[in-house]
């Protein structure tokens, strides 16, 4: 389970090292990287992508926006794999994409992790740390512990 937010940095090549404790979930698995819907890069292990996209195949909607969303994160998407000190390359579109330059946010997402720009992921994490949102939206999905 990937859990929890790192500072990291790309190197001169476009690699990104990953966080220590999530190599250890992806021990050895392929990963595809694909842009989401915050103007951030998703990383998944491969068979929890596979899964991700045949889960689209059962939503309700037209056949015409589930093959718009495939397309679009499968035509952006690209296969990573590890390097010995554990980075993987990610490509300029991609980080054209989420307006990546040097310094960046990892932050876990139980079955996948994110790469954000810090400044896009300070707007974001603004919106988490304001607990009365956090409630009001806890409560609209009759989530309230």
């Amino acid at each position: 389970m990937f859990l929890g937010k790192y500072s990291h940095s790309f190197d001169s090549k476009g690699r990104l090292i990953i966080p220590a404790k999530f190599r250890e979930e992806v021990d050895g698995q392929k990963l595809v990287v694909v842009p989401w819907w915050e103007e951030d890069l998703t990383v998944f292990p491969e068979q929890a992508f596979k899964e991700y996209i045949e889960s689209l195949n059962g939503l309700q909607g037209s056949a015409e926006k589930i093959r718009r969303i495939k397309r679009f994160l499968l035509s952006n998407a690209e296969s990573a794999k590890l390097d010995a000190q554990g980075r993987i390359l990610v490509g300029q579109d991609l980080r054209k994409f989420a307006k990546l330059d040097k310094d960046v946010i990892i932050t876990g997402n139980m079955t996948y992790f994110e790469i954000w720009n810090p400044e896009t992921w300070a707007k974001v994490e603004e919106k988490l740390n304001d607990a009365e949102e956090m409630r009001s939206e806890l409560e609209s999905l009759k989530m309230m512990l």
